[in-house]
């Protein structure tokens, strides 16, 4: 029987991941400024619209502060806010208590006090009650795991409350949203998290630009599913950018790659010229993401390109498929000097592939600590002439001309040339 699926109330995310399931707990891993209300308003909308009711447990804000942010969404009869925030962070300040008598009684939803919420048992008694007292298919959102594991002292009892009710939930027929702010935990609590939920988002924010990571959704794993999105929101609406280039767009990050090498630069060098992380201009070149103008601008003149050779439709020249070897270009092998190794590529510097040969000249005597190239894909390369030796696993091995090396998921840890003579290979790799 196929699990049913339910919308997350944001149709380009369901088109991601194809819809939420019941049994679903979804755990959002976020930073600030990316627009966590959206997703949740959406799911809350999408949970009434469906005819569900809805409880809500805060820690990290009060009921009013959350009437605030997301109005007649959570204001309405089918709606159970969870106060574990008033006699939690908020200490029974009379600031807050003092709801309870002139705000709380006249909302249409209706909020449940937690006066001891910094005993984990107590807190476990009162949504255990609520959760019986709930239809079968009432949806949860728990804002949020960050403000429990800070009023109870640790992420321990954050953990064992999950793994008491991510199952529970799991057996009641229902969806469950769970947020916590990623800075905030260890990577072992958030790896614990991961572990036992279906559904695992990551927002975060990088040059500006909000991007979204699925790092699990459980039965519906795939290397388009799990890859990085930036995103906008317009008119609360989200918005994702493409992630793979169309025939009739402009392969921008390509193209940034081709100039990189042409120019002999590493992704870090490039990343620093631009101030922003090495990890973006991975993503920027492997199209997962956008980079804003004022950043491309950075980028052109890193590369001492123009504008116009980045973005333009006819920025590069239409090519032959021949390469003759006078259009072959050098391109250095970061940390390694000239005296050690030369490269050049055998391709298009301009050529969008996911294939890329490159002829590799080992100077005499050179010992390389380390491999070519800083890559974790397919490679393959096959020794035209000279004597090598070759470090995998801490085992050296030789190579003479005409052996053949493939690697997958080997990286080599040295080289080395103990001829009085260059070593030439051909090397294809696939990125």
């Amino acid at each position: 029987m196929k699990p049913r699926k339910v919308s997350s109330g944001i149709a380009s995310l369901d088109r991601i991941i194809g819809g939420l399931r019941i049994g679903d707990n979804v755990v959002w891993h976020m930073e600030s400024g990316t627009f966590m209300e959206v997703f949740t308003g959406g799911f809350l909308k999408s949970s009434r619209k469906e005819g569900h009711r809805v409880v809500l447990v805060t820690f990290n804000a009060s009921p009013k502060t959350l009437l605030g942010r997301l109005g007649t969404v959570v204001n309405h009869p089918d709606v159970t806010m969870v106060d574990g925030f008033t006699w939690g962070k908020g200490e029974g300040a009379r600031l807050f208590a003092d709801y309870y008598d002139s705000l709380y009684p006249k909302l249409r939803c209706s909020v449940e006090r937690v006066t001891d919420p910094h005993r984990l048992e107590a807190f476990i008694e009162v949504i255990n009650r609520i959760e019986e007292e709930m239809p079968e298919g009432t949806r949860y959102l728990f804002d949020s795991l960050t403000g429990m594991g800070q009023i109870w002292g640790g992420e321990e009892k954050v953990i064992t409350l999950f793994t008491r009710q991510c199952p529970r939930l799991f057996e009641l027929d229902t969806i469950a949203y769970w947020i916590l702010e990623k800075s905030a935990h260890s990577a072992n609590f958030r790896a614990q998290i991961n572990h036992i939920t279906q559904v695992a988002i990551d927002l975060s924010v990088k040059d500006s630009v909000p991007i979204l990571t699925v790092l699990k959704a459980e039965g519906r794993e795939s290397s388009s599913v799990l890859a990085p999105r930036s995103f906008q929101v317009r008119r609360s609406r989200v918005e994702f950018l493409e992630q793979r280039r169309k025939e009739t767009e402009i392969p921008i990050g390509p193209r940034i790659r081709a100039f990189r090498l042409r120019k002999g630069m590493s992704q870090v060098e490039l990343a620093r010229a631009i101030k922003v992380s090495a990890s973006t201009i991975s993503q920027v070149e492997g199209e997962q993401i956008l980079l804003s103008v004022p950043a491309l601008v950075r980028v052109a003149k890193a590369l001492d390109v123009t504008l116009d050779a980045l973005v333009s439709p006819d920025g590069l020249e239409s090519r032959s498929p021949v390469c003759p070897s006078d259009q072959r270009t050098l391109v250095r092998l970061s940390p390694f000097s000239e005296e050690q190794v030369l490269a050049y590529s055998l391709t298009h510097w301009g050529q969008v592939s996911d294939l890329e040969a490159y002829q590799i000249h080992i100077m005499p005597g050179a010992q390389l600590q380390g491999h070519f190239f800083l890559h974790k894909g397919e490679e393959v390369g096959y020794l035209l002439e000279g004597d090598v030796r070759v470090r995998l696993r801490g085992k050296d091995q030789r190579m003479v001309a005409g052996d053949t090396i493939h690697l997958i998921h080997e990286i080599p840890d040295r080289w080395i040339n103990p001829e009085d003579r260059e070593a030439r290979f051909l090397w294809v790799l696939r990125r």
